[in-house]
């Protein structure tokens, strides 16, 4: 049975719902005002923004979270943050520089 690992999406996503991310994403995630979630081993090139983020994955590209961003211990992010309320665990790679 699959989980969605596997998947390979190029190009921009935009929406009003919640997403949750297993495969890989090349391109931009737009969500306003929803929930973005990363599971681990997801991985997303391109800019991030949305209400709130939560990060288990990869993300090469910036993050905009206009609620709060969450930073799971499995998460590597490798461009800038932007969240009014931010949370990371012990264990997180973050190579960023972080605006709140």
């Amino acid at each position: 049975m699959a989980n969605g690992q596997t998947i390979v999406i190029k190009g921009e996503i935009s929406g009003n719902e919640d997403l949750t991310v297993a495969g890989r994403v090349e391109g931009k995630i737009n969500l306003a005002n929803r929930v973005l979630t990363l599971l681990p081993g997801s991985h997303v090139t391109g800019d991030v923004a949305a209400g709130s983020v939560i990060v288990s994955g990869t993300v090469e590209g910036s993050i905009n979270a206009t609620v709060r961003l969450e930073i799971q211990h499995t998460a590597i992010i490798d461009g800038d943050v932007s969240a009014p309320k931010l949370r990371m665990m012990e264990g997180a790679q973050v190579n960023a520089l972080i605006d709140m």
